[in-house]
Protein backbone atom coordinates (compact mmCIF):
# COMPACT_ATOMS: atom_id res chain seq x y z
CA UNK A 1 0.00 0.00 0.00
CA UNK A 2 1.21 3.52 -0.72
CA UNK A 3 1.49 6.44 1.69
CA UNK A 4 -1.93 7.83 0.75
CA UNK A 5 -3.62 4.52 1.61
CA UNK A 6 -1.63 4.22 4.82
CA UNK A 7 -2.56 7.74 5.89
CA UNK A 8 -6.24 7.03 5.14
CA UNK A 9 -6.11 3.90 7.31
CA UNK A 10 -4.30 5.86 10.01
CA UNK A 11 -7.06 8.45 10.05
CA UNK A 12 -9.63 5.64 10.42
CA UNK A 13 -7.77 4.32 13.48
CA UNK A 14 -7.64 7.84 14.89
CA UNK A 15 -11.38 8.33 14.19
CA UNK A 16 -10.46 11.52 12.32
CA UNK A 17 -11.39 11.12 8.62
CA UNK A 18 -10.70 14.81 8.01
CA UNK A 19 -7.85 16.79 9.54
CA UNK A 20 -8.55 18.22 12.98
CA UNK A 21 -5.94 17.36 15.64
CA UNK A 22 -3.47 15.99 13.10
CA UNK A 23 -2.82 17.49 9.66
CA UNK A 24 -1.49 15.39 6.77
CA UNK A 25 2.09 16.60 7.25
CA UNK A 26 2.11 15.46 10.88
CA UNK A 27 0.67 12.05 9.99
CA UNK A 28 3.23 11.65 7.21
CA UNK A 29 5.99 12.26 9.75
CA UNK A 30 4.46 9.70 12.13
CA UNK A 31 4.24 7.15 9.31
CA UNK A 32 7.91 7.65 8.49
CA UNK A 33 8.79 7.20 12.15
CA UNK A 34 6.64 4.06 12.19
CA UNK A 35 8.52 2.70 9.18
CA UNK A 36 11.85 3.24 10.92
CA UNK A 37 10.61 1.44 14.04
CA UNK A 38 9.15 -1.52 12.09
CA UNK A 39 12.30 -1.90 10.00
CA UNK A 40 14.31 -2.00 13.22
CA UNK A 41 12.22 -4.98 14.35
CA UNK A 42 12.76 -6.73 10.99
CA UNK A 43 16.52 -6.24 11.24
CA UNK A 44 16.48 -8.16 14.53
CA UNK A 45 15.37 -11.20 12.50
CA UNK A 46 17.21 -10.53 9.23
CA UNK A 47 19.83 -7.75 9.30
CA UNK A 48 20.19 -7.94 5.50
CA UNK A 49 16.51 -7.94 4.51
CA UNK A 50 17.01 -4.73 2.50
CA UNK A 51 20.40 -4.17 0.84
CA UNK A 52 21.33 -1.44 -1.63
CA UNK A 53 24.28 -1.00 -3.97
CA UNK A 54 25.74 2.50 -4.30
CA UNK A 55 28.96 3.76 -5.83
CA UNK A 56 31.58 6.48 -5.42
CA UNK A 57 34.31 7.64 -7.78
CA UNK A 58 37.82 7.15 -6.45
CA UNK A 59 40.37 9.95 -6.61
CA UNK A 60 44.05 9.03 -6.82
CA UNK A 61 45.79 9.76 -3.53
CA UNK A 62 42.53 10.34 -1.59
CA UNK A 63 41.67 8.01 1.29
CA UNK A 64 38.40 9.46 2.63
CA UNK A 65 35.01 9.00 0.99
CA UNK A 66 31.55 9.89 2.23
CA UNK A 67 29.19 7.05 3.03
CA UNK A 68 25.82 6.83 1.23
CA UNK A 69 23.20 9.09 2.78
CA UNK A 70 20.55 7.35 4.85
CA UNK A 71 22.47 4.20 5.70
CA UNK A 72 22.19 1.95 8.76
CA UNK A 73 25.58 0.39 8.11
CA UNK A 74 27.76 -1.21 5.46
CA UNK A 75 27.64 -4.88 4.54
CA UNK A 76 30.61 -4.88 2.17
CA UNK A 77 32.98 -2.32 0.66
CA UNK A 78 34.48 -3.16 -2.72
CA UNK A 79 37.24 -1.37 -4.65
CA UNK A 80 38.39 -1.24 -8.25
CA UNK A 81 42.11 -0.57 -8.30
CA UNK A 82 42.10 0.39 -11.98
CA UNK A 83 39.56 1.39 -14.60
CA UNK A 84 40.29 -1.86 -16.44
CA UNK A 85 39.16 -4.01 -13.49
CA UNK A 86 36.00 -5.96 -14.31
CA UNK A 87 34.84 -6.35 -10.71
CA UNK A 88 35.20 -4.86 -7.25
CA UNK A 89 37.49 -6.52 -4.73
CA UNK A 90 35.96 -6.81 -1.26
CA UNK A 91 38.06 -4.99 1.31
CA UNK A 92 38.86 -6.13 4.82
CA UNK A 93 37.73 -3.85 7.62
CA UNK A 94 40.18 -2.81 10.31
CA UNK A 95 40.44 -0.21 13.03
CA UNK A 96 41.40 3.34 12.09
CA UNK A 97 44.61 3.41 14.12
CA UNK A 98 45.79 0.33 12.22
CA UNK A 99 44.52 1.37 8.79
CA UNK A 100 46.19 4.78 8.81
CA UNK A 101 49.61 3.20 9.31
CA UNK A 102 49.30 1.23 6.06
CA UNK A 103 51.05 3.24 3.37
CA UNK A 104 52.01 0.64 0.80
CA UNK A 105 51.27 -2.97 0.03
CA UNK A 106 48.71 -5.13 -1.70
CA UNK A 107 46.48 -5.58 1.37
CA UNK A 108 44.07 -2.65 0.97
CA UNK A 109 41.75 -2.16 3.95
CA UNK A 110 38.97 0.20 4.98
CA UNK A 111 37.88 1.75 8.25
CA UNK A 112 34.96 3.79 9.56
CA UNK A 113 35.29 7.38 10.68
CA UNK A 114 31.95 9.03 11.35
CA UNK A 115 30.13 9.68 8.08
CA UNK A 116 33.18 8.60 6.06
CA UNK A 117 35.13 5.48 5.23
CA UNK A 118 38.89 5.53 4.88
CA UNK A 119 40.71 3.38 2.33
CA UNK A 120 44.37 2.62 3.04
CA UNK A 121 46.64 2.78 1.25
CA UNK A 122 44.83 5.44 -0.80
CA UNK A 123 43.75 4.44 -4.32
CA UNK A 124 46.45 5.04 -6.89
CA UNK A 125 44.02 5.66 -9.78
CA UNK A 126 40.92 7.77 -10.30
CA UNK A 127 38.15 5.37 -11.30
CA UNK A 128 34.52 6.12 -12.06
CA UNK A 129 32.36 4.11 -9.64
CA UNK A 130 35.58 2.78 -8.15
CA UNK A 131 34.01 2.12 -4.73
CA UNK A 132 31.04 -0.19 -4.31
CA UNK A 133 28.97 0.16 -1.14
CA UNK A 134 26.67 -2.67 -0.13
CA UNK A 135 24.71 -1.20 2.74
CA UNK A 136 21.48 -1.40 4.72
CA UNK A 137 19.53 1.77 3.92
CA UNK A 138 17.01 3.76 5.87
CA UNK A 139 13.66 4.51 4.27
CA UNK A 140 11.22 7.41 4.21
CA UNK A 141 8.10 8.03 2.13
CA UNK A 142 8.37 11.37 0.36
CA UNK A 143 5.26 11.16 -1.85
CA UNK A 144 1.77 9.74 -1.51
CA UNK A 145 2.56 7.22 -4.26
CA UNK A 146 5.60 5.80 -2.41
CA UNK A 147 5.30 2.21 -1.13
CA UNK A 148 7.43 0.92 1.80
CA UNK A 149 9.93 -1.82 0.95
CA UNK A 150 8.49 -4.22 3.51
CA UNK A 151 5.92 -7.04 3.46
CA UNK A 152 2.34 -5.77 3.19
CA UNK A 153 1.11 -6.91 6.60
CA UNK A 154 4.01 -4.99 8.13
CA UNK A 155 2.95 -1.94 6.18
CA UNK A 156 -0.19 -2.08 8.29
CA UNK A 157 2.02 -2.49 11.36
CA UNK A 158 3.47 0.91 10.41
CA UNK A 159 -0.05 2.34 10.51
CA UNK A 160 -0.68 0.84 13.96
CA UNK A 161 2.62 2.16 15.29
CA UNK A 162 1.89 5.62 13.89
CA UNK A 163 -1.53 5.49 15.60
CA UNK A 164 0.17 4.67 18.91
CA UNK A 165 2.51 7.61 18.47
CA UNK A 166 -0.36 9.95 17.62
CA UNK A 167 -2.52 8.82 20.53
CA UNK A 168 0.42 9.35 22.84
CA UNK A 169 -0.25 13.05 22.31
CA UNK A 170 -3.90 12.76 23.38
CA UNK A 171 -5.83 11.08 26.23
CA UNK A 172 -7.21 8.32 23.99
CA UNK A 173 -7.24 4.56 24.54
CA UNK A 174 -4.50 2.93 22.48
CA UNK A 175 -4.79 -0.64 23.78
CA UNK A 176 -6.34 -1.96 20.53
CA UNK A 177 -3.51 -0.44 18.50
CA UNK A 178 -0.91 -1.93 20.83
CA UNK A 179 -2.44 -5.43 20.64
CA UNK A 180 -2.76 -5.30 16.85
CA UNK A 181 0.82 -4.07 16.51
CA UNK A 182 2.16 -6.83 18.77
CA UNK A 183 0.33 -9.47 16.71
CA UNK A 184 1.71 -8.14 13.42
CA UNK A 185 5.27 -7.80 14.69
CA UNK A 186 5.12 -11.29 16.18
CA UNK A 187 4.77 -12.74 12.67
CA UNK A 188 7.99 -11.16 11.35
CA UNK A 189 9.91 -14.49 11.48
CA UNK A 190 7.29 -16.01 9.14
CA UNK A 191 8.18 -13.45 6.47
CA UNK A 192 11.86 -12.85 7.11
CA UNK A 193 13.12 -15.74 9.23
CA UNK A 194 14.03 -18.09 6.34
CA UNK A 195 16.12 -16.96 3.39
CA UNK A 196 15.11 -19.86 1.12
CA UNK A 197 11.49 -20.87 1.63
CA UNK A 198 11.99 -24.06 -0.39
CA UNK A 199 15.08 -25.16 1.57
CA UNK A 200 14.44 -24.66 5.29
CA UNK A 201 17.37 -25.31 7.62
CA UNK A 202 16.23 -27.70 10.32
CA UNK A 203 17.81 -27.63 13.75
CA UNK A 204 18.85 -31.07 15.01
CA UNK A 205 19.84 -31.42 18.63
CA UNK A 206 22.90 -33.56 19.33
CA UNK A 207 21.67 -35.95 22.02
CA UNK A 208 24.64 -38.32 21.94
CA UNK A 209 25.71 -37.20 25.41
CA UNK A 210 22.27 -37.76 26.91
CA UNK A 211 21.90 -41.47 26.20
CA UNK A 212 23.47 -42.93 29.29
CA UNK A 213 27.11 -43.33 28.34
CA UNK A 214 28.65 -45.38 31.16
CA UNK A 215 32.37 -45.20 30.47
CA UNK A 216 34.51 -43.27 32.90
CA UNK A 217 34.95 -43.06 36.64
CA UNK A 218 32.13 -41.89 38.89
CA UNK A 219 33.08 -39.01 41.17
CA UNK A 220 31.51 -37.97 44.44
CA UNK A 221 30.09 -34.80 42.90
CA UNK A 222 28.32 -36.81 40.16
CA UNK A 223 30.77 -35.76 37.45
CA UNK A 224 32.53 -38.25 35.23
CA UNK A 225 36.15 -38.35 34.24
CA UNK A 226 35.66 -39.57 30.68
CA UNK A 227 38.02 -42.13 29.17
CA UNK A 228 36.62 -41.80 25.64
Amino acid sequence: MNRLTMRTLLRRRLLEPTADQWDDSTLNSLLNLGIALVRKQIRKVDPEFDIRWEYRDTVAGTSWYEKPSGTRGSVEIGLKGAASDSDWTALRRTAYHIARSIETGSDTVYCHRGAYIGIFPAPTASVTDGIQFLHAPTETLADDTDVPRIEESLQYAVVCWAALLAKGEAPEDDSKDAKELARLLGDIPADYGTLDLSQPVLLQADVADARGRTLGVRRANDLYERSW
